[in-house]
This record gives structure tokens, C-alpha cells and sequence, in this order.
């Protein structure tokens, strides 16, 4: 991926994440969390180098070792550069999954801060519904299913459910503005 679509793809994340924290409800203040933790998501994609980042192929043994390093790159990243305490443990744990598959901690369920699993959804459907050097972009119909197939095992359901609520109401599609 392009620097260009790597900031495309953080944006829309933060957006998403804003829906679906409106769609739950929370406040103003907990939404503008939301839309840093997925802007700043990947933050620690920056210490990877970019043979990993730009690499059109499926990623070998050794470099997907690297790729799962990111969240605690970026944890140490954003605790050097202050400001950012609360987007912190989103950014840490969003590869978490509610089954504790998921990386760098292996948490279960509720364990998971609620705004890494707000991130983690907003960040799968985004990569299920944007082209990448590896896959090309599905169907909003595909991405809804595949994403209520993960919710319960990987995802937390009512995440999913609250951004497909948010898919459904007439709010303006997502900003394409950056790709």
C-alpha cells in the first residue's frame, strides 16, 4: 500500500469508529477518543520498513513476525509523544480478539478495551471493502456478511451490529476525499 492509501485508509477508520460510537451511544468526548484511536491505529506501521508495507504478495513467515509488532510500536510511539493517553490501549490491542486469538496479548471478551473493539471492527471493514496490493475490494453485501460470520468468535457482536445500525441510516457514505 501507498503512503497515501495507508492516511485514506486511517481516516476512514476514524470515521467509522465515530459512527459506531454514536451508534452505541457514547458521548462527545468518548467519540472524539474513538476517531484518534482509529486515526492513530497503525501508528506503528511507521517503524516497519516499507519491503513489508508496500509488499504486493502475501507476507512470509518472518515478516508477518515484524507486522505483529506494530501495536506496541505504536503504544511506545504515542506514550514518547504524549496527548494521546486515552487512544493508547486502543491502538495496543486492536488485533485482540473476543476469542483471545488475536495479538500481542492474547485478551478474551470484555478484557478487550471497548475502543480496541471498536477499532477492530471499523479496520475490518474497512480492509474488506478497500482494494489492497493483495485483495481487491468486496462488496458492502460480501463485507456485512463476512463481518457477522467473525462477530462472536472474533469480533464483538454488538460492535458489529452498531456500525451495520450506522451502515443503514442515511448518514453520507465515507470520505473517499484521500484515496
Amino acid at each position: 500500500m501507498s503512503d497515501r492509501e495507508i492516511r485514506a485508509h486511517n481516516g476512514r477508520v476514524g470515521e467509522l469508529c465515530v459512527r459506531i460510537g454514536r451508534q452505541l451511544g457514547m458521548t462527545e468526548s468518548e467519540q472524539r477518543v474513538l476517531a484518534r484511536s482509529g486515526l492513530l491505529h497503525d501508528i506503528g506501521k511507521l517503524a516497519l520498513p516499507g519491503s513489508i508495507l508496500h509488499k504486493h504478495d502475501p507476507l512470509d513467515d518472518s515478516e508477518w513476525k515484524l507486522m505483529k509488532t506494530h501495536p506496541e510500536v505504536g503504544l511506545k510511539i504515542l506514550q514518547w509523544a504524549g496527548h494521546f493517553e486515552r487512544a493508547l490501549l486502543a491502538v495496543l490491542h486492536h488485533h485482540e480478539r473476543m476469542d483471545g486469538s488475536g495479538y500481542p496479548h492474547g485478551l478474551v471478551g470484555d478484557a478487550i478495551p471497548i475502543e480496541a473493539r471498536v477499532v477492530a471492527v471499523a479496520d475490518m471493514y474497512d480492509v474488506l471493502t478497500s482494494d489492497r496490493p493483495y485483495q481487491r475490494a468486496r462488496s458492502e453485501r460480501e463485507a456485512r456478511r463476512l463481518l457477522q460470520q467473525e462477530a462472536g468468535p472474533h469480533l464483538d457482536p454488538v460492535v458489529v451490529s452498531a456500525l451495520l445500525t450506522s451502515l443503514d441510516s442515511h448518514t453520507p457514505k465515507l470520505s473517499r476525499a484521500l484515496d
